[in-house]
């Protein structure tokens, strides 16, 4: 069992700054192993201008994610990738010397890591627009990760990917490795199949890759 100490995590349960009361229609659904919860992420050149979130969580979760939030906010969305969850507890101290939380679970910081990651793949609210890759940065594939994700962010809200999906649900990126592109995209019947088809080979025209793999995730 997570106790709460500190009376800055207590008021954060009695009156949440991110957390809302009913879900919205604009919020998108993450199932993790942990928990489940609703998100919505405004985010724009700037950074992380507003989040929401709504879900029956424990109290200690729900201050964390607050906790979160709250290092985040007007803050570049990859941010997230060096936040971990120590930092989470200790923005929620009174006094540096004094946990917030006290049984905070050992594999917790592998689940929130996970949000985390789902997290900073939130696509940006800038309007789309014709996406042209940039030879003078060098090849895609030698790209920090940082790079590579607001690159292929930018190729799936082009105009482009918008006139392949026009009737359909846009592809989401959900994670990269290497060259391997992981997508929420449609893909149940043979007509997805072939949009896939369509964006792989733009995809691989676009960023002089060969080897560039978009994979549908389940």
């Amino acid at each position: 069992m997570v106790n709460i100490i500190s009376e800055r995590a207590k008021k954060l349960i009695e009156s949440p700054h991110f957390f809302i009361s009913q879900k919205d229609s604009k919020m998108r659904s993450y199932d993790g192993e942990l928990f489940s919860l609703w998100v919505y992420i405004e985010v724009d050149e700037a950074g992380v201008k507003q989040c929401l979130f709504w879900g029956q969580l424990e109290s200690w979760q729900q201050v964390m994610i607050e906790s979160m939030a709250s290092l985040i906010l007007g803050k570049k969305i990859h941010s997230l990738e060096n936040l971990s969850l120590r930092e989470c507890e200790a923005f929620l101290r009174d006094k540096n010397s004094q946990l917030a939380l006290e049984g905070i679970p050992e594999n917790a910081e592998k689940y929130f890591k996970h949000l985390f990651t789902w997290l900073r793949l939130w696509p940006s609210t800038v309007s789309s627009e014709n996406y042209q890759f940039t030879p003078s940065k060098g090849a895609f594939r030698n790209l920090p990760l940082i790079d590579k994700i607001k690159e292929i962010k930018a190729f799936l809200y082009s105009t482009q990917v918008l006139e392949i999906y026009s009737e359909k649900k846009k592809p989401e990126l959900v994670d990269m490795v290497d060259l391997e592109i992981y997508l929420n995209v449609p893909y149940s019947s043979e007509e997805d199949r072939l949009l896939l088809h369509d964006l792989q080979e733009l995809g691989v025209k676009m960023f002089n890759e060969d080897n560039l793999n978009f994979i549908p995730e389940p």
